[in-house]
């Protein structure tokens, strides 16, 4: 940054020029609107601003840095480390306003331009004044607004790393309490609050294993990029967001669109998702969690896309979309050993016969249709009707009946899920 005490392109100016200056001091109210009315029609950052408030801050803002600019003319003087102060608080202020770096300096080029444009209309009958303008004052006014941009810019870059790393504390702070302390429901609310999100918002759990091994093999830019891509897919606030590393994988909770039921929101992130694994940006599988609130649903949730991705490579090891939704029947049965044992004897009552296990599943891979079961075992259709019938006798079963194909099934699936040689990918 320029030295604020150093005078560039210093006077003494013409009585015509101070008197010129004088003008648009006296003026300096209807200039300043001018700017405004510029800034509006150019940069939809400021355009788009319905806080009266924050629009009345940018107005005195633009106030100070025109009478600033104006009385160092007058004075033949430069801005002083003190005057700037006010410039440093400007650009503090604009990173919690919305506005972003670009548009801010823009702001300033176009607050330069349209006051060098008022300047020469105002001595445009004085070819004298025209060049005293042209050759003295041009150059300090550029200064001066190079001086305002740094200004502003480096205040404004300084704010925003210290409120990224605020913003980062409070989010170590959020997923720390989730997996450590979900009791606190005050805490997490403190901090959301805080975060500028809302604590009784419907979340759900995005697990992401990526595709080299189990662990983020991803440096964290890596990560950065993928995480941006992730929250221009699901079209939100990158602020919304809160992720962290959980066992190697990336996880990030996600929130459901206001007014959107539980089904609504899951069966959409699904897709999402889905979307996001056809891109080909190095994920070996995304598991989904089911929607909740609070501390205790977050860690629910995550803890469930994490299952997802372990229950579906047991069980549908072919997917890469796993969504515990699918799942959630099968990992409630076997959490009960009594529950499990039951539905592991129904098919242990066929092992003496090992072929007729197969035939199960393939009828059950083939969804009842006996001729693609057939096809699948490569046996005649009167020999699979003998081992349906075979499995109905032993199991006195009735395989036409809803609840014994539930019942089957989930025996079939419960199996796979305990068994110890089933590769987990």
């Amino acid at each position: 940054m320029s030295n604020p005490q150093q005078c560039p392109y210093p006077g003494p100016f013409s009585p015509a020029l101070l008197q010129l200056v004088e003008g648009q001091l006296g003026d300096h109210q209807s200039i300043v609107l001018r700017m405004v009315a510029c800034m509006d029609a150019q940069i939809s950052d400021y355009r788009q601003l319905s806080d009266a408030a924050i629009r009345v801050d940018i107005q005195e803002s633009l106030d100070y840095v025109l009478q600033l600019w104006l009385r160092g003319l007058l004075e033949d003087r430069w801005p002083s480390a003190l005057e700037l102060e006010p410039l440093v608080a400007y650009g503090r202020r604009r990173v919690h306003q919305g506005i972003s770096m670009e548009s801010l300096l823009q702001a300033a080029h176009s607050g330069a331009r349209l006051l060098w444009q008022e300047t020469l209309a105002r001595a445009e009958s004085s070819p004298e004044l025209m060049q005293e303008l042209l050759y003295r004052v041009s150059p300090r006014l550029l200064a001066y607004f190079d001086l305002v941009g740094q200004t502003l810019s480096g205040a404004y870059a300084e704010e925003r790393r210290e409120r990224l790393s605020w913003r980062d504390r409070l989010r170590y702070e959020l997923c720390r309490l989730v997996f450590n302390n979900p009791e606190d429901v005050d805490g997490f609310r403190t901090r959301m609050s805080a975060l500028g999100m809302d604590s009784s918002a419907l979340h759900l759990g995005l697990a992401l294993r990526m595709q080299a091994g189990d662990g983020l093999a991803f440096p964290d830019s890596r990560l950065d990029l993928l995480f941006t891509a992730i929250r221009r897919l699901l079209e939100t606030d990158g602020e919304t967001l809160l992720r962290t590393v959980r066992h190697g994988h990336l996880l990030i909770w996600a929130p459901l669109l206001a007014g959107e039921s539980l089904i609504e929101g899951e069966a959409r992130l699904a897709a999402q998702m889905q979307a996001l694994l056809r891109a080909d940006a190095g994920i070996a599988a995304i598991g989904l969690g089911l929607p909740d609130s609070g501390p205790r649903g977050w860690q629910l949730s995550a803890e469930q896309a994490l299952k997802a991705l372990d229950l579906g490579a047991r069980l549908e090891p072919q997917q890469t979309l796993r969504r515990y939704f699918d799942f959630a029947l099968y990992d409630a049965l076997s959490q009960s050993d009594s529950v499990w044992r039951f539905h592991e004897c129904l098919i242990e009552r066929l092992s003496r016969e090992a072929h007729l296990t197969r035939t199960l599943e393939a009828y059950f891979e083939h969804r009842q249709h006996r001729k693609a079961v057939a096809g699948a075992l490569d046996i005649h259709p009167n020999t699979l009707s003998y081992r349906l019938e075979r499995i109905e006798t032993i199991l006195g079963a009735r395989l036409d009946e809803v609840n014994w194909q539930s019942r089957l099934y989930a025996a079939l699936r419960l199996r796979r899920l305990h068994s110890k040689n089933e590769p987990v990918g």
